[in-house]
């Protein structure tokens, strides 16, 4: 295929893919706009609409705000999530709650865009010889290729519907790895540290990160500093409402661990499920991310690593690719939280046969896995919420697998070249 015919087919199928993924979010959306507000989101306007009145949510007058504010569906009894959340809470919090809930869903939409477009841009940053590979391919094109391709299996997945459906948080913690890996990929250390700050706002998400980064070097230490600062900028405007809210938040936190059925263990994915399962005993969600947070570490950090590549940049993404994918198969999380597969999956590419095996067969039970425990019943009978956790579970540690193999594919690759005689 010549040059000319190669870049007009791949530019037609980059568009195609793109107009699909975008078409399906829009619709998405403009379907859920008709709808009252998702059973997640409740609790983020909730919060919001009591800040914006300069009442304390973290306080014993939540649930009776949101009884009085609310007309139909599902009314939230507690509010678990860090003070940081006001600068997100609190504008939406002024808004009626259905509008506020698609302002919510349309800034979800750009979150999934700049995603894919920070991933896109740290790959060709990190990758130029498989970045030119695809550009001998695609006729001289690289960006937009790779974006739509990310973008197109971002929308489809499972994930990001039930994101959108409830309105949960996770796509923000999603744009914060992304920013911070391509932060360190750049050298823009505000912007890791703007990233970090992102992830934080769900915490089990943002520990392995700030331990990892406190043990790696000085200038990771700077990030994290950076973070507790703005995080702290983030907390000054719930202190003004009421100055024990940083106790008030621990207190509610510690509440909700079992608060309700969505976060039982069967309805959860990852230790918590996979202990569960095989002992009947539930070792709830605080034990199940500290043994999260030791194996990411042995995974990524000390002796035990396996994140060995000589090149800096490609070290990087190994250690978050690794670490994405650790938390996603490991930690207590629900099935909308895979999302955070984006930066492992954009690792895959350079992966190898037995990668894209193990990633093609996760990928098989991850992305359309509440469909599929319809046809195949591999899940616990009476299970209300996510009855498809078992088959998500078993797709995220395939997907890990894949990512273990790329991670030792670099490795190896950079040993093979620090072994080849240099040439003048």
């Amino acid at each position: 295929m010549s040059p000319v015919l190669a870049r007009r087919v791949t530019l037609c199928l980059s568009l195609l893919m793109f107009a699909l993924a975008l078409a399906y979010l829009l619709l998405k959306i403009t379907q859920l706009s008709a709808l009252p507000a998702g059973y997640d989101f409740r609790f983020i306007w909730v919060a919001g609409d009591m800040w914006h009145e300069g009442i304390n949510p973290y306080g014993p007058t939540y649930l009776a705000h949101g009884e009085a504010n609310i007309d139909v569906g599902h009314v939230p009894v507690l509010w678990p999530y860090p003070p940081t959340w006001w600068v997100f809470a609190a504008p939406l919090g002024a808004l009626d709650l259905n509008a506020a809930n698609v302002v919510w869903n349309v800034f979800g939409l750009g979150i999934v865009i700049a995603i894919c477009g920070l991933l896109t841009s740290a790959f060709k940053t990190t990758f130029p010889g498989r970045s030119q590979m695809l550009a001998e391919f695609t006729g001289g094109q690289i960006y937009f290729p790779l974006f739509s391709v990310l973008f197109f299996l971002l929308a489809i997945l499972e994930a990001t519907a039930i994101l959108f459906s409830v309105g949960q948080t996770t796509l923000i913690a999603g744009l914060g790895i992304t920013l911070m890996l391509w932060s360190r990929v750049s050298g823009r250390i505000f912007f890791d540290a703007v990233g970090l700050t992102l992830v934080l706002l769900k915490p089990q998400i943002g520990a392995p990160f700030v331990v990892l980064y406190l043990l790696f070097d000085t200038q990771s230490r700077k990030v994290v500093l950076m973070a507790i600062l703005l995080s702290a900028i983030l907390t000054l405007p719930s202190l003004f409402t009421a100055p024990s809210t940083i106790l008030d938040f621990f207190r509610n936190l510690a509440a909700y661990d079992g608060f309700t059925i969505a976060n039982l263990p069967q309805s959860m994915t990852g230790l918590r499920l996979i202990m569960w399962e095989f002992t009947g005993l539930d070792i709830g969600s605080t034990a199940a991310t500290i043994i999260t947070l030791v194996i990411i570490l042995a995974l990524c950090h000390g002796p035990t690593r396996l994140t060995r590549a000589s090149d800096t940049n490609e070290h990087t993404w190994q250690v978050f690719g690794l670490a994405s994918a650790a938390i996603v198969a490991l930690a207590p999380l629900h099935i909308y939280d895979f999302v955070l597969l984006a930066a492992p999956l954009a690792l895959l590419f350079r992966g190898r046969v037995v990668s894209t095996l193990f990633a093609g067969l996760g990928a098989l039970l991850i992305w359309r896995s509440e469909n599929l425990v319809d046809v195949w019943a591999f899940h616990v009978d009476g299970v209300e919420i996510f009855p498809s956790s078992r088959l998500a579970t078993i797709g995220a540690l395939l997907f890990l697998v894949a990512v273990i193999d790329t991670v030792l594919r670099l490795n190896s690759q950079n040993a093979s070249t620090s072994n080849q005689p240099s040439r003048a």
